[in-house]
């Protein structure tokens, strides 16, 4: 039996298997948060300058909501927790008997083959698991691994059939979202249909799921998508980017607060759903890699399902960070307990995670944490910092320009006085702003500076642009009192 037929069996006996069993509906009473921590977390929230949230905590069984300035059917990109989606995606053709996670890549994708110090690596050594638990060789450098200027399914075979890997498959972890992006094409290889397709008809839909949208068209045709927003010039202003369909099953899913809460819960254990997706589930916990430990270093470890585990206290999540968006999902198996935030705001990847710390404590411990700052209002204020000075520089450049060329065209002495210590400090401040610009930030974001002028708020491509005036000010006005002075002295 080929894939598509198959493919096309086991879709109408998942379908017999939900209408026989419907999926239940967990109805959830509204008492699991008292006022205070309530309170607490909308504080928080808004002490984050977040325009619009969402926030859910499931405890003890027991749902609340808090929204702030959205609906339960608001729909949000929900950035890298998609990943969670696109793992169960794979896991759902491994349960359907189209692959084995243990598959070497090359066996479904044979364009793929990839290099380690020069050398082809064997297809055998290069497996689907290594990508669903981020052991592959790919990492989350986006000057190595490019994801978001790629467009299409051609440009990333160009751009990954034959790529030098960072580290020999097993022996490392690190996170890439390229390594899901390939997920996303392994989908629709096997399966024969489109991510979309695949994802809505035998993972979305038969569990319920029917406000998460593989697809952004499809999303934003419900005119519930609410807005993103960036930090630039101390506030939120909007932002809006288009994203290829090949982004998505790495971090650009769309659901709601009510979608993501029933994804918790059937995490969770806690909603009934039929035995074929309670073993995908169950698979999606397990960690594959059992002969050697790539996760050694580190505190934590992914599972099968794209989750995190944190060793210490084996708490479960995924966070996610899309242009304009955040999100959060933290299952605490302990506690009987789990927490959902979807925001629209860029806020650094650490502050929802603190955001997720704030709301767990506040509602399980009755401890009432505050956020501390986001890295983005540092950023901020330093582009603002250097925008304001690079608008006094180039004032002042234009000025000293204007008087320079007078004077040497009417044949007057230049009579400025020697070098003074402020034009070290502008050439000081201006190479520290580039440095900055050109070196800090890359290696924070994993990001090459043309594509950070694309993400990050419009205040960094004019503090680069002032920067720049700065700077040329700076040897301007050096080259004037040291050069064309002394050249007026020899007159």
């Amino acid at each position: 039996m080929n894939k598509i037929l198959k493919s096309k069996v086991m879709s109408v006996v998942m379908c017999l298997i939900v209408m026989i069993g419907v999926i239940p509906i967990a109805v959830f009473a509204q008492g699991a948060v008292s006022r205070e921590a309530q309170e607490h977390i909308t504080s928080q929230l808004q002490r984050a300058s977040i325009p619009n949230a969402a926030v859910a905590v499931i405890r003890s069984g027991e749902t609340s909501y808090m929204l702030m300035d959205s609906r339960q059917d608001t729909l949000f990109e929900i950035g890298s927790v998609s990943k969670t989606f696109t793992a169960f995606g794979v896991l759902m053709l491994e349960e359907m008997g189209l692959l084995s996670v243990a598959d070497p890549v090359n066996m479904h994708l044979p364009w793929f083959e990839a290099r380690y110090n020069g050398t082809i690596v064997p297809h055998g050594d290069i497996r689907i698991y290594h990508f669903l638990q981020h052991t592959s060789g790919f990492t989350h450098d986006e000057r190595r691994f490019p994801t978001i200027v790629i467009e299409t399914a051609s440009e990333f075979i160009s751009a990954y059939a034959g790529i030098e890997l960072a580290f020999y498959p097993s022996t490392g972890h690190s996170y890439s979202n390229a390594g899901y992006m390939l997920l996303g094409l392994l989908i629709e290889a096997v399966s024969g249909l489109s991510y979309d397709e695949f994802m809505t008809q035998y993972v979305l839909h038969p569990l319920g799921l029917y406000s998460t949208f593989t697809s952004i068209q499809n999303a934003h045709a419900t005119g519930r998508v609410i807005g993103g927003h960036q930090r630039a010039f101390f506030r939120q202003s909007p932002v809006d980017m288009e994203h290829a369909p090949i982004l998505i099953p790495q971090g650009y899913i769309h659901s709601s607060i009510t979608d993501m809460t029933r994804w918790a819960g059937i995490h969770l254990g806690i909603v009934d759903v039929p035995e074929p997706f309670a073993r995908v589930v169950a698979r999606s916990q397990e960690n594959f890699h059992t002969a050697t430990n790539p996760f050694a270093e580190f505190d934590y470890h992914h599972v099968a399902g794209g989750w995190v585990v944190w060793d210490d206290s084996g708490i479960i999540e995924h966070t996610g960070a899309a242009t304009g968006y955040v999100a959060a999902v933290r299952l605490l198996g302990e506690d009987d307990a789990a927490v959902v935030i979807l925001a629209n705001s860029g806020v650094f990847g650490l502050t929802i995670n603190r955001l997720a710390d704030i709301t767990a404590d506040a509602v399980i411990h009755g401890r009432f944490n505050n956020i501390g700052v986001d890295l983005y209002v540092i950023i901020d204020i330093v582009l603002t910092a250097a925008i304001i000075w690079g608008l006094f520089s180039l004032y002042k450049f234009v000025r000293l320009l204007t008087q320079t060329i007078k004077r040497v065209r009417g044949g007057e002495a230049i009579k400025y006085s020697g070098i003074q210590a402020k034009w070290f400090f502008d050439l000081t401040f201006a190479v520290a702003i580039l440095l900055a610009i050109y070196l800090v930030l890359p290696n924070i974001f994993g990001l090459p500076v043309s594509i950070l002028i694309v993400v990050m708020p419009i205040n960094m491509l004019i503090a680069i642009l002032f920067a720049w005036f700065d700077l040329a000010h700076s040897l301007f006005g050096l080259w004037v009192r040291v050069f064309l002075r002394a050249e007026n002295r020899g007159k």
